[in-house]
């Protein structure tokens, strides 16, 4: 039920699609790539909220969802084999990171979630994360569920949509911050509308 519903209501406000990713309609307020979902209303409970997951990370560690609570959380979707947004998704992320050390913006964590659980294994994570310059002190790759969690869990979440095309998988380009307590806050532009400022801005506001 919770499938069928979601996918009806994403390809009717479904825009453009490009790459493997894809833009949609808002009705938050958005300011200069960041986008405020602090008063959105969810007409369900699963909506813009952390879904309970089990996964491994990039050392083939358990991690489930519990592990993202008493801390914000900044959620992107990637898979190690993207030849498109990604390759432009993941350094903004790390641009962000870099910029939280510098600035001393603390407790806030990263998590990618992979949308191509079966070919990424968490040796082909940890590689890709270190390709990036990714540090791993804060900054989660997570893989080892089924499928089904991508579309029945992880997508209505998000309001989203994750579909193969040819040798892609169309996913979102933006990025998600949740609060302490599993609530997606803000969406972050991730590819060319990113603006670095204006994220670092709106997390400094945050903190205060």
């Amino acid at each position: 039920m919770r499938k069928t519903y979601f996918i009806s209501v994403v390809f009717l406000v479904l825009l453009v699609f490009s790459g493997c990713g894809f833009m949609y309609a808002d009705s938050a307020p958005e300011r200069e790539g960041v986008i405020d979902m602090s008063e959105v209303e969810r007409e369900e409970d699963y909506q813009w909220r952390m879904p309970e997951f089990e996964a491994q990370n990039q050392y083939g560690e358990l991690v489930t969802n519990k592990d993202t609570e008493g801390e914000k959380t900044l959620v992107k979707t990637i898979f190690t084999r993207c030849p498109t947004v990604c390759t432009t998704m993941t350094p903004n992320m790390v641009q962000i990171q870099e910029a939280m050390l510098r600035e001393e913006i603390d407790g806030i964590n990263i998590v990618s979630f992979t949308v191509d659980p079966e070919f990424d294994t968490p040796e082909r994570l940890e590689e890709y994360a270190h390709s990036y310059g990714a540090d791993l002190g804060n900054w989660t790759f997570l893989t080892g569920y089924e499928e089904s969690f991508l579309t029945d869990e992880l997508a209505p979440a998000l309001f989203t949509v994750f579909q193969p095309v040819d040798n892609d998988i169309l996913h979102p380009t933006r990025f998600y911050l949740f609060n302490e307590d599993g609530d997606i806050i803000r969406m972050y532009e991730g590819d060319e509308s990113f603006n670095l400022d204006s994220v670092i801005s709106d997390l400094k506001s945050l903190k205060n």
